[in-house]
């Protein structure tokens, strides 16, 4: 797709960005407590999602469970999918090919991967957290599985290029 090639706005494909989550708490819960729950990729999702679409437009949070997302806001064929790479690696295969009795279908999941855009979040250290944009077509060459292995984290993740504890870079 020719508007995949575009970086748009704030997201650059293949640059790692680099976020200091700030203010994590609930209520009287020690911040340890905190920190260790969103290193869990379940609840941490519904935490990154709507923190994405405020943080890098032009986003726009798709809320509920479907086949992605996130859609461009200019344009919404343009689809994205999140992906928490946790410490035990990053899945990124649909969900309902993921867990006990489900099956993975290469077929499906190569016609998938190739329309969509990923962004994979690594919160192994949160409160700092690491954010890649891939192209899905890219992503599948290195990990035709749908699996992004635990000990390919800095691989993946590589030299980090831009850095910011509030805010994603500006073009």
């Amino acid at each position: 797709m020719a508007s995949q090639q575009l970086v748009i706005s704030s997201i650059k494909f293949n640059t790692t960005f680099v976020h200091k989550i700030q203010n994590v708490a609930f209520d009287n819960l020690p911040i340890e407590t905190c920190i260790e729950a969103f290193k869990d990729g379940r609840p941490f999702s519904h935490f990154i999602e709507p923190w994405l679409e405020k943080n890098y437009p032009p986003l726009k949070h798709i809320k509920g469970c479907k086949d992605h997302d996130f859609v461009d806001g200019g344009d919404e064929n343009i689809q994205y999918d999140q992906k928490t790479f946790t410490s035990r690696g990053c899945i990124f295969m649909p969900s309902n090919m993921v867990g006990k009795g489900r099956k993975f279908d290469q077929e499906v999941f190569d016609e998938k991967s190739k329309k969509l855009l990923y962004i994979i979040i690594s919160n192994v250290n949160f409160p700092e957290i690491k954010i890649k944009f891939v192209r899905g077509i890219d992503l599948v060459v290195d990990y035709p599985k749908g699996i992004i292995p635990r000990k390919h984290l800095d691989k993946f993740f590589g030299t980090t290029t831009n850095s910011n504890s509030n805010s994603p870079p500006r073009e």
